[in-house]
């Protein structure tokens, strides 16, 4: 499932409006946003550390689903779309800080997006058979 650049566009404004409330002049003690999906009515929410509302968008195409994935990967892209231009640059946050995919309870069901100066989030793919190559490299070390 795709969502509609226009409705892309509202996600994107909606974590804009967000961001907003914490370019300060002092830096704030958030680490995470937790974002809620109600699959029922396709409700988004984004709450701080504290449970306080941040921003709110509905879409349509969300009414209905209830698979946690697709609002992973389309989540995921925009947020990465929107640190490749640079959207976080200018908020005063503590790093590192996170955007979770919440459930209902609150509880994280995913990281979307670890935004650190220092830090780099290695995908899994990337370690694929690192054991193994580990391994053999340690065997030609201890042969030598």
């Amino acid at each position: 499932m795709s969502l509609s650049r226009e409705t892309e566009n509202r996600l994107q404004e909606a974590i804009e409006k967000m961001a907003r409330n914490y370019v300060t002049a002092e830096e704030t003690r958030v680490t995470d946003f937790h974002i809620k999906v109600n699959g029922e009515n396709g409700d988004l929410t984004i709450h701080d550390d504290d449970g306080n509302q941040l921003a709110r968008v509905h879409i349509i195409e969300w009414e209905g689903v209830h698979d946690e994935e697709v609002f992973e990967k389309e989540l995921r892209s925009i947020l990465g779309k929107m640190q490749e231009r640079g959207c976080f640059e200018s908020l005063n946050i503590a790093k590192p800080y996170s955007f979770l995919l919440t459930d209902d309870d609150d509880v994280a069901i995913v990281d979307l997006l670890i935004v650190d100066d220092d830090t780099l989030v290695l995908s899994e793919g990337l370690l694929e058979g690192f054991d193994e190559e580990m391994n053999e490299f340690l065997r030609h070390l201890l042969e030598d």
